[in-house]
């Protein structure tokens, strides 16, 4: 609280941080400054919030006025865990400001330590997009299903957790670059503690995936889960549902709670087979809109709006015989008589 307030009165310096255990001190280049604290800190703010951590730029009085170029201290308080997720991301933003600052010459690094520690991963270019998703959703899923804490920072995936997390959501990565080349083979998993099987009728494959697997991110983004279909030793297709979190049958959380969702769609499909469905894709057993109900009913000619016929002309026999028309000196009694 004392730091806290102290920013109001000016600089604030931790002596002797580098003897502490529960501060984080990141090097940020001057020119990455604002970028990381954003208006008002409000950029910095939603990082605390994120994450439970004090953030907040250390300096001495002296330093005031020292030239560009030079770099900020900013100390992120906390635990572990959460000082560590504050950092990653606060280095994910700066390297997206100055490419190069945290990874140049960096490599792969993989720890067999049991408890709490990094990884690293470096990505192809082409891999890079494909593991982000559109605005980090597919990263946020496997950090999420994984129970790691999953940045990237330029071109390098940061892995922290314990070992299960770190080699858990590593092989989540491995499997997703897969499946850009194809069909992907997961073994037994019957001892694994992250993962539930579902093995689904040929008929609701393609119900239960979705346009391009849609319906299975949405079902992964409701459940916090990370699901794919993959073939076993036998090339037998199934889904698989991995999640750090089992969740409970009532729940939406977890792979209890995604499983559940399959099994309703599953059922829904079989339902609409027996109605005498003819295995519909899903964008087709969506109702449709009232325009192009009417616009499809029309065109079968039942029970929509039909088109008013056009006038039917007279034959050449019916029409008047010259001896019939009205002279003009009637048509002209006629039209005065009107206008009295």
């Amino acid at each position: 609280m004392k730091w806290l307030f102290q920013q109001l009165e000016g600089p604030v310096y931790v002596d002797g941080w580098e003897d502490r255990t529960d501060i984080t001190v990141v090097d940020v280049p001057s020119d990455c400054i604002g970028y990381i604290t954003g208006a008002r800190r409000a950029t910095l703010g939603l990082m605390e919030e994120e994450w439970g951590t004090l953030m907040f730029f250390m300096s001495k009085s002296e330093d005031k006025g020292r030239g560009k170029g030079g770099n900020e201290k900013l100390a992120i308080l906390g635990s572990e865990r959460a000082r560590r997720g504050s950092e990653l991301k606060v280095m994910s933003g700066v390297e997206t400001k100055n490419p190069g600052e945290f990874t140049k010459n960096i490599r792969e690094k993989t720890s067999d330590k049991k408890g709490f520690d990094t990884d690293r991963l470096i990505f192809r270019d082409d891999e890079l997009s494909y593991a982000l998703g559109k605005e980090g959703a597919t990263r946020k899923k496997l950090e999420h299903a994984s129970g790691a804490i999953l940045q990237y920072v330029g071109h390098c995936a940061f892995i922290a957790g314990d070992l299960k997390q770190r080699s858990r959501c590593t092989e989540f990565i491995k499997w997703l670059l897969a499946q850009r080349r194809g069909s992907v083979t997961v073994g037994d998993v019957s001892r694994r503690e992250d993962c539930t099987e579902v093995h689904i009728p040929d008929n609701c494959k393609g119900w239960v995936t979705g346009n391009r697997g849609s319906e299975l991110r949405r079902m992964e983004q409701e459940t916090g889960t990370y699901m794919f279909m993959a073939l076993d030793s036998r090339g037998d297709e199934r889904l698989l549902i991995f999640s750090a979190d089992a969740g409970n049958k009532m729940g939406n959380q977890g792979r209890m709670g995604a499983e559940r969702l399959v099994s309703e769609m599953v059922q829904d499909k079989l339902r609409d087979d027996e109605r005498g469905g003819r295995g519909r894709g899903r964008s087709d057993s969506r109702s449709r809109s009232p325009s192009r109900k009417r616009a499809r009913s029309g065109s079968r000619g039942g029970g929509g709006r039909r088109r008013s016929p056009s006038p039917r002309r007279r034959s050449p026999s019916r029409r008047r015989s010259p001896s019939r028309r009205r002279s003009p000196s009637r048509r002209r009694s006629r039209s005065r008589s009107g206008r009295r």
